[in-house]
């Protein structure tokens, strides 16, 4: 079951303030990172099988022993008929077993997928992701494991966050893999084949996959990312344009694993944690109070936020620029600065880029 039972912030009205700052991102973590989103939508017209199976997305690695995993997936099934999606993980190595270990996730199927991607954003950032059972714990040499599948029916999706951790008392040699088969039942073990080409509209728009070597984001105001994005009390409302698409763009198809099938970017960072780091500042001799806003500017936006080290909230539908919910509000004495952190997780099936508010109170 999927657990995002935290509380979603109110939705306020909010100045529309174009951003004067494009945050710099920073990679955060050593979590591997999974994106399985093309195909996006799983038909005849997008997606090829070879006996009954099609690889949406995979990873290889070698040489290491222990491997955090991340995974985003995101697939309509639209082939009319019921499908059936899983993640496994196949043992190249002719030695040591792989374990399968600390498997936890926010995935789902179901029609109302805005839905969904509120959830799993929640969940992610609230860790609240469900413990799961593997369905093989141990993956001998020359063997594939399947770590879980789902059944989805035709019109539905399958989508959310899955983590687990891959480790082996020698060298790992293995390849993950994101699977399809378009008959029930099928054993996602025999799957082997080379990853589907990714899909692209005639309009040369397409949906992000890709692996890397970090799982998060933290966003800072300078290129070296070393200072903190700042905000001066009484200087107006200004807003921090974050998942900007530009400079906190790291999750590139060219930096990705296999970069010749990786495909665009996700610079929307669906299934990543970016943390803002953010100076409050205020040069005055009295004390001022201001409130940091997270808002859309793109299409609608939805997720979750979270202050400093604090409680998780849900971020509902958001119309761009002009509606927001409140991360904070933070009274700052006179002469004095106060760092603090935004964290944000942005929802599957809602638009980026997104940006921080401050406006001072009084």
């Amino acid at each position: 079951m999927i657990r995002c039972s935290q509380f979603d912030k109110p939705i306020e009205t909010v100045p529309n303030v174009a951003p004067q700052v494009h945050v710099y991102g920073r990679k955060s973590g050593t979590t591997r990172f999974f994106l399985s989103d093309n195909p996006e939508t799983i038909s005849s017209a997008t997606t090829s099988f070879t006996n009954g199976f099609a690889t949406l997305w995979h990873d290889a690695v070698r040489g290491r022993k222990r491997v955090h995993y991340r995974l985003f997936v995101w697939h309509l099934n639209q082939t009319g008929a019921p499908i059936t999606f899983g993640v496994t993980v196949e043992n190249a190595s002719c030695g040591s077993p792989i374990r399968v270990r600390q498997v936890k996730h926010s995935i789902g199927v179901m029609a109302d997928f805005p839905a969904l991607g509120r959830c799993a954003a929640k969940a992610l950032l609230g860790r609240t992701l469900a413990p799961l059972i593997p369905d093989d714990r141990s993956i001998r040499g020359g063997q594939t494991g399947l770590v879980k599948e789902w059944l989805v029916p035709d019109g539905e999706l399958v989508g959310g966050v899955m983590e687990f951790t891959l480790s082996s008392p020698k060298e790992l040699d293995y390849r993950v893999r994101t699977v399809a088969a378009n008959r029930p039942g099928a054993d996602l073990r025999l799957n082997h084949n080379p990853v589907v080409p990714a899909y692209r509209t005639a309009e040369g728009k397409s949906h992000p996959r890709g692996s890397w070597d970090f799982a998060d984001i933290e966003g800072f105001a300078d290129p070296a990312c070393s200072q903190p994005v700042t905000y001066v009390a009484g200087s107006g409302c200004m807003s921090f344009a974050i998942h900007n698409g530009g400079n906190d763009n790291l999750m590139a198809a060219a930096s990705s694993y296999d970069p010749a099938n990786a495909e665009t970017s996700n610079k929307g960072h669906y299934g990543v944690i970016y943390k803002l780091n953010l100076a409050l500042s205020n040069p005055h001799s009295r004390r001022k109070t201001v409130t940091v806003y997270l808002t859309g500017r793109g299409g609608p936006y939805a997720g979750a936020v979270r202050w400093n080290r604090g409680r998780t909230y849900g971020v509902p539908r958001l119309s761009p620029a002009v509606q927001a919910v409140e991360a904070a509000t933070v009274t700052i004495p006179a002469r004095r600065t106060v760092t603090c952190a935004v964290y944000a997780s942005t929802a599957g099936a809602y638009s980026t880029p997104a940006a921080v508010l401050c406006v001072t109170r009084e």
